[in-house]
């Protein structure tokens, strides 16, 4: 079984970034699965009542279990760390929670933002990157020992890739430059279970017409940061099918 997970910084991430991705490939069935490192309880919420940041986590998090129902996302797992502030979490524990996440998971193609920190470069963005890769390179070593020694195995997975995009970055201003594209998963075929899985996140309803204008395009594209080279339609092209 092909089996795919992504590594992001918040619930609404896995849908705008890759919606269309998780989709299609959990409808041709794939084993898809999501880290999400912090509950959004930072951002604004759309109008949806809540009494603190601590609720608001609550929402996002049930709002991105929704969300990932309709993409197909068959597990989810939380960091619980901090919103906005990502990058002065303990490096160690959070890379630790996504090499457990590998581990258990064991996934051939994993899928995150590349350094830039997506076309918003917002810096939890840029912070999931630097953690996702020390991850992908450090499962399958002898890192985080106890880990093995709890019974997880070593997992290195095939290929890790970055968002991509074209430039110029349609409806941002100034446009973030992503990496090269080298992969094209074409996606109108999910565009409405990626509006589906938008809709889910309720606290994300004032961003509708930012959503429909950049994250509905023809394909959802990636470069391969590390691991098998690729390039085409094929996201799990050249990997043995294990």
């Amino acid at each position: 079984m092909r089996s795919l997970a992504a590594v992001f910084a918040h619930p609404d991430d896995e849908t705008f970034a890759t919606g269309g991705t998780l989709a299609k490939h959990a409808e041709e069935g794939a084993r898809v699965t999501l880290y999400c490192a912090t509950d959004g309880d930072a951002g604004r919420a759309s109008g949806v009542p809540f009494s603190s940041r601590e609720e608001l986590g609550r929402i996002r998090r049930a709002e991105l279990l929704g969300a990932c129902a309709a993409l197909g996302v068959q597990r989810v797992e939380h960091g619980g760390h901090p919103d906005g502030a990502l990058a002065a979490a303990d490096p160690d524990v959070v890379i630790g929670q996504i090499v457990a996440f590998l581990r258990r998971e064991r996934p051939q193609v994993v899928l995150t933002f590349g350094p830039e920190g997506a076309p918003t470069g917002h810096r939890d963005h840029k912070a999931i990157c630097r953690f996702a890769t020390s991850a992908a390179l450090l499962a399958g070593t002898a890192a985080f020992p106890e880990q093995l020694e709890s019974g997880l195995a070593p997992h290195r997975p095939d290929r890790l890739c970055y968002v991509t995009w074209p430039m110029p970055f349609p409806g941002d201003r100034p446009a973030q430059e992503g990496q090269p594209i080298q992969l094209r998963v074409p996606m109108e075929a999910w565009h409405e279970k990626k509006l589906e899985a938008y809709f889910a996140h309720r606290t994300q309803r004032e961003h509708e017409a930012y959503f429909r204008t950049v994250a509905l395009p023809a394909t959802e594209d990636y470069f391969v940061a590390v691991g098998v080279s690729g390039s085409g339609e094929d996201l799990f092209g050249g990997i043995p099918n294990v």
